[in-house]
């Protein structure tokens, strides 16, 4: 078997005209903070971290301290912004890191304060308002007290204010512009105190491409990178390519007779002579259990139907009328084969869940391979011994 039991392959090069797309929608000095969070949605933060600076990101965005601190051992130098909460026990790494933390309280501001002048060093905070996310965040009528009091810290210099669109992917925009106000209100607010933002950001995906007002200084898209609709896209006529397919193989075929049990509980039974393949991949995967004698798959281009329950490690398909099958057969579960092609949104369908849920699904045998066809694209033809060079060394 050539292949590894299940595997996914990321197109950066799809991440990079996403991100070109994206770039049309700003004006020329609106940064962008692409948001790795999550194993970057699953597609391999430190390759899609790469990608993203590469072409026309200047910040990432994290989840926690942990994942920040993964691409810095990676060699990553750029801004790291942490978008969640950081522990008290994390302070000392986000320090030694370099990472700039987002502060939602005077008490976590003082413990970073302490921290950052034991180490001798000046800390740089966002500061993230809750204008009605509910998650994280300190409320927009104590903001300028907590930002006049960071201000009056030694060690730590404020960098950013921010806030969180929590429905801003549906199509009544009322509660995001609701949002919006709020969160304007606390920027009329630090005006008059003469305590202005260096930075100001509130737009992830859906926000920044249905109301340009929220963008600011820098907008901060995360399943827009990965080609993925948050849910309003395709009524903005907007289009995105998608930058990861999902990939296993047949590894054993049985020929079954009438009245054969499928898997545990006996969930599918032959109503017919069968020929049924099994495939390396189930739920420890991330090809979630609900997707039990329901999902499809693509053989051959040709689509076949997932049989019996979803188990921990294998899945069974209905290959009987796929001419010339054979096992190590490569088999889709989430792209396009021939004429044939699985979104990941007509999987999350099935599951009722986001369509971003399925890439930070992804188990951790799942392997990642990249390709960039932006690149590919671009290389001039002629240029053939850099090509080789530049193979020879990967």
């Amino acid at each position: 078997m050539q292949h590894p039991r299940t595997w996914v392959e990321v197109d950066l090069g799809a991440v990079a005209r996403n991100l070109r797309r994206i770039r049309k929608a700003l004006d020329r000095r609106t940064r962008i903070l692409a948001v790795v969070k999550a194993n970057a949605y699953g597609h391999g933060a430190v390759a899609i971290g790469r990608a993203a600076l590469s072409h026309g990101a200047s910040m990432l965005g994290v989840g926690d301290s942990g994942e920040a601190i993964e691409l810095r051992e990676a060699g990553i130098s750029a801004p790291i912004v942490i978008l969640g909460a950081v522990c008290d026990r994390e302070i000392e790494a986000v320090l030694y890191y370099r990472i700039t933390p987002t502060v939602h309280s005077r008490l976590k501001a003082s413990l970073l304060e302490a921290a950052a002048r034991r180490a001798g060093t000046l800390l740089p905070v966002n500061v993230m308002v809750d204008t009605g996310m509910g998650r994280l965040g300190v409320r927009p009528e104590t903001a300028p007290s907590l930002i006049e009091y960071i201000l009056s810290c030694r060690n730590l210099r404020f960098a950013g204010l921010s806030t969180h669109f929590s429905t801003a992917h549906l199509a009544d925009t009322s509660f995001t512009l609701e949002q919006l106000e709020r969160f304007k209100r606390v920027l009329d607010e630090l005006a008059r105190r003469k305590m202005k933002p260096p930075l100001v950001h509130a737009a992830n995906t859906a926000a920044l491409f249905s109301l340009p007002e929220t963008h600011f200084d820098m907008v901060r898209p995360g399943a827009g990178i990965y080609g993925i609709d948050p849910g309003n896209l395709s009524r903005l006529g907007i289009e995105l390519e998608s930058t990861l397919e999902w990939h296993t193989q047949i590894v054993f075929l049985k020929d079954v007779v009438e009245g054969t049990p499928i898997g545990y509980g006996r969930a599918y039974v032959a109503p017919r002579p069968m020929k049924i393949a099994t495939l390396c991949v189930g739920y420890n995967d991330g090809f979630g259990f609900p997707l039990s004698n329901r999902a499809e798959v693509l053989v051959h281009g040709r689509r076949c139907r997932v049989l019996g329950n979803v188990t921990m490690d294998y899945i069974m398909a209905d290959v009987t009328d796929v001419p010339g099958v054979r096992a190590g057969d490569t088999v889709t579960l989430i792209g396009r084969d021939r004429n044939e092609e699985i979104t990941s949104g007509e999987v999350a369908r099935m599951l009722g869940v986001p369509p971003y849920n399925i890439s930070t699904a992804l188990g951790r045998r799942v392997k990642r391979v990249y390709k960039d066809t932006y690149r590919a694209a671009t290389t001039p033809v002629l240029d053939r011994s850099r090509r080789r060079a530049d193979a020879a060394s990967a």
